[in-house]
């Protein structure tokens, strides 16, 4: 797997950035924005005939119709997903703690892990981990074509325990300032600059999810077992498979201990989601409001406790 890249819009001539965007204050070491190419100069408007007609000769063979470019190639790194079935469950706190955990199993082997918070409204990854928002999303939304690899790496941030991160930005910005096009292209570019990219999604469904759910290894649904979440998991991952019918779907059960026998509700609820449960979180409330409070993971605030070895094992069954 490898690491960073750049973001560009398809398109032959320049696009305005949304007017929701503009004038969004942008940090100056992120990514300067390309002019527009100068216009060709104008054609004159007098036309001279010639004295004499010309005769009169045959239109040269049209030229064969140009073969339509390529779709973006799919990088050799690994994509994860992270939905959820509502808020509060600490599924950001989990995609956090998922890329750090990929980041430490791989450091012997030079391993390059990003995380990019899609959440474009609400997201707090970058809370989770203590970092300011400079603005790279923005930017990359307001590029005049699909970024590219320099774009990409001029976007994201390190953090000291070696991931690459994308945050949200500070200011909510509108869901659709990003169409499928720029999603897949800028997931493309992470997936060749790095060896694990994840992705904490927004709590909506939106039309460019589709390029992400396409290129993923795995979409990790957390949720907890009460009815009203089983049924919103149950209809986000079944969306899901409707524009990825082979997607591989892992159900993380949140503040749920692993049980020793697996009772009626378990078994009732790998039923109703068609998909066994595979993963479980502990409750381990005062450990995760001292993360958040702090900008601290629980793998790097606590990693002996039975939360992080939850994510350890997670980790060691992708490796």
């Amino acid at each position: 797997m490898t690491v960073n890249e750049p973001l560009t819009f398809r398109t032959s001539r320049a696009v305005a950035a949304p007017a929701l965007l503009r004038g969004v204050e942008l940090d100056d070491t992120v990514v300067a924005l390309k002019r527009a190419p100068a216009s060709e100069p104008a054609v004159p408007l007098r036309f001279d005939p010639p004295a004499e007609a010309a005769p009169v000769q045959a239109l040269p063979d049209p030229e064969p119709a140009r073969a339509a470019p390529p779709a973006a190639r799919r990088g050799s790194g690994r994509l994860y997903l992270v939905a959820r079935s509502r808020g509060g469950l600490g599924a950001t706190s989990f995609a956090v703690n998922l890329a750090l955990g990929l980041q430490a199993a791989g450091r012997k082997d030079g391993r390059h892990v990003a995380i990019v918070d899609l959440d474009l409204q609400f997201g707090t990854v970058a809370s989770c981990l203590d970092l300011p928002d400079r603005g790279g999303l923005v930017a990359l939304a307001q590029l005049d074509a699909h970024p590219d690899a320099h774009a990409v790496r001029a976007a994201l941030q390190p953090h000291s325990s070696g991931i690459s991160v994308l945050p949200a930005p500070k200011r909510p910005i509108p869901l659709d300032a990003f169409d499928a096009d720029r999603i897949e292209a800028l997931v493309t570019q992470l997936l060749d600059l790095h060896d694990a990219v994840v992705v904490d999604l927004p709590p909506a469904l939106v039309g460019w999810i589709e390029p992400l759910l396409r290129l993923a290894d795995r979409v990790f649904m957390v949720t907890d077992l009460a009815v009203t979440s089983v049924d919103c998991a149950r209809r986000v991952v079944d969306a899901f498979r409707e524009d990825a019918p082979d997607l591989k779907v892992d159900i993380v059960v949140a503040r749920e201990r692993k049980p020793f026998f697996r009772g009626r509700i378990h078994r009732e609820v790998a039923e109703a989601l068609d998909t066994p449960l595979n993963h479980w979180l502990p409750p381990d409330p005062k450990r995760a409001r001292l993360a958040l409070d702090r900008g601290e993971p629980v793998l790097a605030l606590a990693p002996h406790s039975a939360w992080a070895r939850s994510i350890k094992k997670i980790v060691g069954q992708l490796a």
